[in-house]
């Protein structure tokens, strides 16, 4: 997801990257580095500037600057034929069916998180699903979000995704035995 690092996290995380979902702002890592040459990038589409941003990579046109909350790469060094658009579908499936949709005010109830997306897509196209690092068992201000970097989640705090919202679609997909889970819950 987004740029999580593999290199020297072999151990942890394994060596091989088949698909990598992600938004211009986290697409960071070095994608040579991290990835295998086969890797499929599946940029997750959260604003119209995401998509003109790859038409931008693709096309090798100016790069955009304004409308991210933190500068994309101006240079990404990915091959077009392995660059993928997310469909919405799952984004809506994502936020509407799995975090809940309110009825009262007709508004979503959550952004969901890239992994989130990543996950309503797997159960959409994968016979077993299979998640690790999703653990948000505390909810507690220090609690780290990633496996790589000292960021918490007190930062997710000012975004729009509802990490307690998502955790209870966890439990559920869980206890249903749409996913399985590799790691704590």
């Amino acid at each position: 997801m987004n740029e999580a690092p593999v290199h020297n996290y072999e151990r942890d995380v394994g060596s091989k990257t088949t698909l990598r979902f992600f938004y211009p702002e986290s697409a960071y890592s070095d994608p040579v580095l991290d990835n295998n040459p086969d890797t499929l990038m599946v940029l997750v589409p959260f604003k119209n500037t995401d998509i003109m941003w790859m038409k931008t990579i693709v096309n090798n046109e100016k790069r955009l600057k304004q409308g991210f909350w933190r500068n994309p790469p101006m240079i990404w060094n990915v091959k077009p034929q392995n660059m993928r658009i997310l469909n919405p579908y799952f984004m809506e499936v994502a936020a509407t069916k799995l975090l809940g949709y309110d009825e009262k005010t007709k508004k979503l109830k959550g952004r969901p998180t890239t992994g989130f997306m990543a996950i309503s897509f797997a159960i959409h196209f994968c016979d077993l699903v299979h998640i690790a690092g999703f653990g948000y068992p505390n909810f507690n201000d220090t609690q780290p979000i990633h496996y790589y970097d000292k960021s918490s989640m007190k930062a997710l705090r000012v975004t729009e995704h509802k990490i307690p919202l998502e955790a209870m679609a966890i439990r559920e997909l869980l206890r249903h035995n749409v996913i399985q889970n590799l790691t704590y819950f």
